[in-house]
């Protein structure tokens, strides 16, 4: 294994705050190419098997194209991120979730162990982000506080994800209480062009305000879990290991959930355990 980019300095800041940002992780070429790729691929210049074509003005985020592309793949499994999640998750890491951003994104507050158990994020940086085109902002400390999980919230089906309202109206009382009980602040995480904002799945975050409407904010997201996590619920979505190894109950022939909205094993889901 490559020697890790993430300072002590930088996994203590993980370990308390639930954020960090590596500097430098990726060269402005690879960040260009990547960008270059995705332009290509919305503006029809470039077709990815299974992938279909977007209309010109559809800058929605795309969900697990590492399943298509493998260009995602390749930057979900890049090592030099390796070694920074396994300090992170003190195991070693399995990707499981790629969003590729063209823009900023005013999703409201969530945590990302209620959809993806035991998972964090590795989000990559390919240009300047900041406020003008619309960072995410991380609540600090929320990551050592309370999870949300589907079976408080009275779902008929266990993990209910298309119940929003219910949902973000619940996790905003945790928000407040954290804020005031334990002094969590949330900030923006500001990050320059190549660098990774790794922060914790418990960690409360959101999408803020874009300061100028319509710019670009191109970043990738990538979700990964400790290989070793057993309770993982999605028997057919397939988690990737480093060394190339996939692991999934179906193999690819059969097909796999793009979103956990797909999944039908919702008591599974509700029944897991926050993993700090």
């Amino acid at each position: 294994m490559m020697t890790s980019l993430l300072t002590s300095e930088g996994l203590a800041d993980y370990r308390e705050h639930g954020l960090t940002i590596v500097p430098g992780v990726f060269s402005h070429e690879e960040c260009d190419a990547l960008i270059e790729h995705m332009m290509d691929w919305q503006s029809g210049r470039k077709t990815i098997e299974g992938m279909s074509v977007r209309e010109p003005d559809d800058w929605g985020r795309t969900l697990n194209q590492h399943f298509r592309d493998p260009v995602a793949l390749q930057w979900l499994l890049d090592p030099r991120l390796r070694p920074m999640l396994h300090d992170c998750l003190r195991a070693e890491p399995a990707g499981v979730q790629t969003m590729y951003f063209f823009k900023g994104s005013t999703q409201g507050r969530h945590q990302d162990q209620y959809y993806l158990p035991a998972c964090m994020s590795a989000w990559i940086a390919l240009g300047e982000v900041d406020q003008d085109n619309g960072t995410i902002w991380v609540q600090k400390g929320s990551h050592q506080k309370h999870l949300l999980m589907a079976a408080e919230l009275d779902h008929a089906s266990g993990q209910d994800f298309s119940n929003g309202e219910v949902y973000h109206e619940e996790l905003e009382k945790i928000f407040e209480h954290n804020a005031t009980a334990y002094g969590c602040k949330e900030v923006p995480a500001e990050a320059k062009k190549g660098d990774v904002v790794l922060f914790h799945g418990i960690a409360i975050h959101r999408g803020g305000p874009i300061g100028v409407p319509g710019s670009f904010r191109h970043v990738l997201a990538n979700h990964y879990v400790p290989e070793s996590f057993e309770a993982w619920p999605y028997g057919q979505w397939p988690r990737y290991g480093f060394d190339g190894t996939r692991h999934a109950d179906t193999d690819e022939s059969e097909g796999y959930p793009l979103h956990p909205n797909e999944v039908t094993n919702f008591d599974a889901v509700a029944n897991q355990q926050p993993v700090y």
